[in-house]
């Protein structure tokens, strides 16, 4: 597709157009605002309501948003704007009486032209603000740009800094879905802006800093996925404590594998899937029950709603693991990423369950990733091959090359001894996809 192609398309179009989706690839020459200009003002385009264009990342300066996007005002529902400039003799243009969504992604816009813009979509539904992230130190977050519609459920912020004092008079009455990613917020600022949003069921932060500690009280809060990272030089999370959540069903939890996070989990009784909980972690608690790092301190409360767990054990251990399956006694998906395998195999499987409490539980999925085939890896699958009574599916992640090689896998199943399982109806698979559908419920 090129530019040629593009203007034949239009020119030659007998119905009416509802989307226009225009790449980098085809506005990459130095004429892109005046082609892109030429190909909006169409008449094929005359009742637009979805438009999408990205003119080439990094360019500087960024190519002026062209002025024929005020034709479609009255039309326009949809509107994603990447790499971009507003110019600032538009603003008072800028009315959408009927957008449902609008996304600015590493765009150049002043804060008065913002305003202008948020304040003209009276039906905003979704608003998506995206810095570049290759800006340091980062931007400011414009107040104006926490001032929206009442009737906004999603928003999307990266890579800029929030603004103290206009987080604390933020109020979001319908925001049902939050994600902040790689924004610095203080940790004051941030749970105030997460106590002015009543009805937030998602909340997704991805490398986000500022706060150290991140305590949930939410009566709506269904979904939280964290990801973070090591930092020398910013304050990160390390207390992170689920105090009243009663509607949380799933906790995406994703750090480094030197994590010094204090995780606490005191009430949340629908908790369904919790994810990825590493073997190096500083502290965990579970309504009383308390594990620090590999060791469990005290054993006394288990969350019988959990169904789905992930957990990363550099070094794998099977009396980690069954311990960890004691604190979810009802669990039923079990996904674990390993890397280290050790060749001695430390103990007799034959006798395993003489020495290791395992009771029946309810396991039916197993998954382990980056499988050798050998050693404790090997050790660790056929002690579940032999023991799990109810296990349905056995998926061994695999190198790729190993997936290919039909002797591997025949020498392979030979090991686990298949002949012995205790479910007799529970399949094994050798793959090679990191699929994490595996871990929904």
């Amino acid at each position: 597709m090129n530019e040629a192609v593009v203007s034949r398309i239009l020119a030659e179009h007998q119905g009416v157009g509802r989307r226009f989706n225009a790449p980098p690839h085809i506005l990459a020459d130095d004429a892109a605002t005046s082609t892109l200009d030429g190909w909006l003002r169409s008449p094929a385009l005359d009742n637009l309501q979805e438009l999408d264009f990205c003119f080439i990342p990094y360019t500087l300066p960024r190519p002026l948003m062209p002025h024929s996007v005020m034709r479609f005002s009255s039309t326009l529902r949809v509107a994603d704007f990447t790499y971009c400039q507003f110019p600032d003799d538009a603003a008072h243009h800028l009315h959408f009486p009927n957008l449902q969504h609008l996304s600015l992604i590493s765009v150049s816009i002043s804060e008065d032209s913002l305003h202008t813009l948020l304040a003209g979509c009276p039906a905003l539904d979704t608003f998506v603000l995206m810095y570049c992230y290759e800006i340091l130190p980062k931007p400011l977050m414009p107040p104006s740009a926490l001032h929206f519609s009442p009737t906004l459920r999603v928003a999307r912020f990266g890579y800029c800094r929030f603004p103290d004092a206009a987080s604390h008079q933020v109020h979001f009455p319908n925001l049902q879905c939050l994600m902040l990613k790689l924004v610095t917020i203080s940790e004051g600022s941030f749970h105030t802006m997460l106590s002015g949003c009543p009805v937030l069921n998602s909340l997704i932060l991805i490398h986000s800093s500022g706060f150290c500690q991140f305590r949930i009280n939410s009566l709506k809060l269904k979904h939280v996925e964290i990801h973070f990272h090591r930092s020398h030089t910013e304050i990160r999370l390390e207390k992170f404590i689920v105090e009243n959540a009663p509607c949380l069903e799933i906790l995406h939890y994703h750090a480094p594998y030197e994590d010094n996070m204090n995780i606490s989990i005191i009430s949340a009784p629908k908790l369904k899937i919790l994810t990825r909980l590493t073997d190096n972690i500083s502290r965990l608690e579970l309504g009383k029950t308390v594990l620090r790092g590999p060791r469990v301190i005290r054993m006394a409360t288990a969350m019988h709603s959990v169904k789905v767990l992930a957990l990363r054990l550099d070094n794998l251990s099977l009396y980690m693991t069954i311990n960890f399956m004691k604190c979810f006694p009802c669990l039923e998906k079990l996904d674990i990423k390993t890397y280290v395998a050790t060749e001695i195999e430390n103990m007799r499987l034959d006798n395993s369950l003489d020495r290791i409490d395992f009771p029946d539980f309810h396991l039916k999925k197993l998954r382990i990733r980056n499988y050798s085939g050998k050693g404790s890896h090997l050790a660790f699958a056929k002690f579940f091959v032999f023991n799990s009574s109810v296990l349905e599916s056995l998926v061994l992640d695999v190198d790729p090359d190993k997936k290919e090689c039909y002797w591997w896998i025949e020498n392979q199943r030979r090991k686990l001894q298949l002949e012995k399982r205790a479910s007799i109806g529970c399949q094994i698979e050798f793959s090679s996809d990191d699929c994490s559908d595996y871990l929904s419920d």
